[in-house]
């Protein structure tokens, strides 16, 4: 395998997936579930986690199908992945937060109150709680986003790499040298 195929396919796959979560976060958006809906959209909140694996799972499937990648090569080219995504969703995510839609916590704060007085909560531990809520993202919104990069850039992928060990083997197919793989496409 080139080291140029492999990194061209990672940086493709990574593409794909930040654009992925780009869509995914403006559909949340103007669908209201973000905000109006967001008891609902909770429920796509969770699902999204599933993109990455099925991203990772998915090149790590097409280059195991023509070559022997061993456990670093998987690793590495799930870490590239997580890398090309995090460089594209990341300042999307912040212009989304602070000019398309900054007022999204509220509708996150106004859940949470919700939930609280649902479940009985006496008022004074629901004034700490969203007090605490108001003043922690404005507090910690820059370490934020540097403390997102290590597990979107290394602990997922990584961690999905491994996973990946139980599911897909490599095949043993010898290629020739006239044959091209549909991986040299990509």
């Amino acid at each position: 395998m080139t080291k140029t195929m492999f990194f061209k396919s990672g940086i493709k796959q990574g593409i794909i997936m930040g654009l992925c979560f780009c869509l995914y976060t403006t559909l949340m958006w103007l669908t209201k579930l973000d905000t109006t809906y967001l008891n609902i959209g909770q429920y796509f909140d969770i699902a999204i986690i599933l993109l990455p694996v099925f991203m990772i799972f998915w090149i790590i499937k097409k280059h195991t199908d023509y070559y022997r990648i061993t456990i670093f090569q998987r690793i590495a080219l799930a870490v590239l992945v997580g890398f090309v995504s995090y460089l594209i969703y990341d300042p999307f995510l912040y212009i989304y937060h602070h000019y398309i839609n900054p007022d999204w916590y509220d509708a996150v704060v106004n859940l949470k109150e919700a939930d609280l007085m649902t479940v009985h909560t006496p008022q004074n531990k629901i004034t700490a709680v969203l007090k605490e809520m108001k003043t922690s993202p404005i507090a910690q919104a820059n370490l934020f986003r540097l403390s997102a990069a290590i597990p979107s850039v290394i602990i997922l992928p990584v961690l999905i790499a491994l996973i990946s060990l139980l599911f897909i083997r490599n095949k043993t197919r010898n290629t020739t040298a006239n044959h091209e793989s549909p991986l040299a496409v990509m």
